[in-house]
C-alpha cells in the first residue's frame, strides 16, 4: 500500500510539474522554487528547451536547485539581474481553502522562495493531493529563518506567545547540529496549539520579534494553485476557493 500511495504522490507531482512548464512562454524570467515538486518542474522545464528551443531565464531560490538548473544547462541568473520575473514555481508543505500556503518543511529556503515570489507577476504553486488542508499548520510547524544572537530572545517571545519553539537539527556524523540555511541563520520550528488569533495577525507579531528574517507563512501570494488529483491536474485560480472534497 505504502508503495501505491508514493507511485501515486510522483505520477500526482510529474503530472502538475509538467502542467506548468507548459505554462512558461518563449523569453520569459522564470523562478524556481526548491524542493522535490519544484526539482521535477525544473526538469520538466529544462525538456521543453532542450526539446523546443524554449528560451528562458531561470532564477533558482537556493544552492542545489541552481546546480540542477546548470547541470541541465538552462541559462540561470539572479534577481540582481532581472528583478522581475515573469513566472514563479514552486511547491508548498500545506495549502489552505484560500490558496494560503505553509512552506519551508524539508528545506529551509523559505525567505529565498518568499523573495523571489514577490518579485514575480504570477506565482504558480504546484502540489500532490496531500498538499490541500482545511487550516494551515495543522501537520507542520511554522518555520522561521532567525539570526544566530537571538536565538534566545526569539524562544522566550515565542514562549510568551504561547507557542513550543524548537531549533531545527540534522545529523552529522552521528551527532545532532543545528541545521543552518544558506545564509548562516537558524531555523526555529513553532508550534501553537491554540491558536486564537488570525495568522495574518501571528505572521505579523512572528516578524515583528527582533531577529526574526522570515516565517513559512506565504499570506495572500498565490495567484494559481495546480494541484495533481489521481490522473488529472485542478487548477484554481486567486480569488478562486478549493472544493471541500480536496481539503484533509
Amino acid at each position: 500500500m505504502m508503495h501505491m500511495s508514493s507511485t501515486r504522490v510522483r505520477k500526482e507531482k510529474e503530472l502538475v510539474a509538467r502542467y506548468a512548464s507548459s505554462l512558461v512562454k518563449d523569453g520569459q524570467v522564470v523562478g524556481l522554487g526548491s524542493g522535490t515538486t519544484a526539482a521535477i518542474f525544473v526538469r520538466e522545464l529544462a525538456k521543453r528547451v532542450m526539446d523546443e528551443g524554449l528560451k528562458i531565464v531561470a532564477i533558482p531560490s537556493s544552492i542545489p536547485i541552481k546546480l540542477l538548473t546548470l547541470s541541465l544547462a538552462i541559462p540561470t541568473a539572479s534577481l540582481d539581474e532581472y528583478p522581475e520575473v515573469d513566472i514563479d514555481v514552486d511547491g508548498a508543505d500545506e495549502v489552505d481553502r484560500s490558496l494560503n500556503l505553509l512552506k519551508g518543511g524539508s528545506y529551509g529556503v523559505f525567505t529565498s522562495e518568499k523573495i523571489l515570489a514577490a518579485s514575480s507577476k504570477t506565482f504558480i504553486v504546484i502540489a500532490d493531493h496531500r498538499k490541500p488542508v482545511k487550516k494551515l499548520h495543522t501537520r507542520f510547524p511554522i518555520p522561521l529563518e532567525v539570526l544566530k544572537d537571538a536565538r534566545s530572545l526569539v524562544f522566550r517571545r515565542l514562549k510568551e506567545m504561547g507557542g513550543e519553539p524548537k531549533l531545527r537539527v540534522q545529523k552529522v556524523d552521528g551527532e545532532e547540529v543545528p541545521l543552518m540555511t544558506e545564509r548562516g541563520n537558524l531555523i526555529v520550528e513553532v508550534w501553537f496549539r491554540n491558536l486564537e488569533i488570525g495568522f495574518r495577525e501571528l505572521d505579523d507579531e512572528l516578524r515583528r520579534i527582533p531577529g526574526v528574517l522570515e516565517t513559512g507563512l506565504f499570506l495572500g501570494m498565490t495567484d494559481m494553485v495546480c494541484i495533481g488529483v489521481g490522473e488529472e491536474v485542478r487548477v484554481f485560480k486567486r480569488g478562486e476557493k478549493l472544493p471541500e472534497e480536496l481539503l484533509t
